[in-house]
């Protein structure tokens, strides 16, 4: 069995505090191997958000079979691109065709539409306001290709842009989302972005839309695999989330609110 090294280290959100401890490998590794751990923390986030609204009497509104968010546009790490692809891969026959099948329905739409070269440059969409960009794409109706029967088929492996995401406003109000009509649940870090920074090759910040993932992934599958130590991606991504290393993080690291809206929100 592979050598293993423990990393530990705290996150204090408002009132609450969380200890956080993973056994990771001891050794060079890309960053997809701790993708369950980075969910995982990301749940960790969301539950103290979600305890916080509680607090204040309010009731997350989100449910299955209720897929009005899933057509919204969903930015995801490249990290996730890849495993998406993975996923759909993996699948056994009919399904995995015609989950193949939306994919390419989604981007013949997004052409149609003037948005998919918008949405494949980053530096084209740089200069674009995010929610004005999320209302453009809104207006098609483009189901995320995982929606089945309202509820998303992937659930457990769904990006953490999608974990994130939850209201407390009518559900049905998701349908036409605006600031006035639709209240999220405040997050006083969001895992997705620091993601979305921790492997990308340049300084921009290069999210993919979740229904041109796969496709991503595939055109860049004989990219070099970006090899370093677990504890060097988890400090990546704690540094995002906190402004802290990993061992400043140690004793009484701090979650403080990110600002700036989500790329796809």
């Amino acid at each position: 069995m592979a050598d293993k090294v423990n990393v530990s280290f705290d996150l204090t959100m408002g009132q609450q505090r969380v200890r956080v401890s993973v056994n990771v490998p001891d050794g060079p590794i890309p960053a997809r191997r701790l993708l369950p751990f980075f969910q995982g923390l990301s749940h960790q986030v969301i539950d103290a958000a979600v305890r916080e609204s509680t607090a204040r009497g309010e009731t997350v509104s989100c449910k299955a079979g209720c897929g009005a968010c899933c057509r919204q546009l969903v930015p995801v790490s490249e990290i996730e691109a890849r495993q998406l692809r993975a996923l759909v891969d993996a699948m056994p026959e009919p399904r995995r065709t015609a989950v193949r099948a939306r994919f390419e329905e989604a981007r013949s739409r997004l052409d149609a539409a003037g948005l998919l070269t918008l949405l494949e440059d980053p530096d084209a969409r740089a200069g674009i306001d995010g929610r004005e960009l999320n209302r453009r794409y809104m207006t098609l109706g483009i189901p995320c290709p995982f929606l089945e029967d309202e509820s998303c088929s992937i659930h457990a492996n769904r990006p953490v842009t999608c974990r994130e995401y939850l209201v407390t406003s009518p559900a049905e109000h998701c349908a036409s989302p605006s600031p006035e009509s639709v209240r999220t649940v405040p997050m006083r870090a969001h895992v997705s972005r620091a993601l979305v920074e921790i492997e990308t090759h340049d300084d921009r910040s290069n999210w993919i839309p979740l229904v041109l993932a796969p496709g991503w992934a595939e055109q860049r599958q004989n990219d070099p695999v970006v090899l370093r130590p677990a504890a060097e991606w988890i400090d990546g991504v704690v540094r995002r989330m906190t402004g802290s290393t990993l061992d400043e993080s140690a004793g009484d690291g701090s979650v403080k609110p990110e600002g700036g809206p989500d790329p796809g929100t």
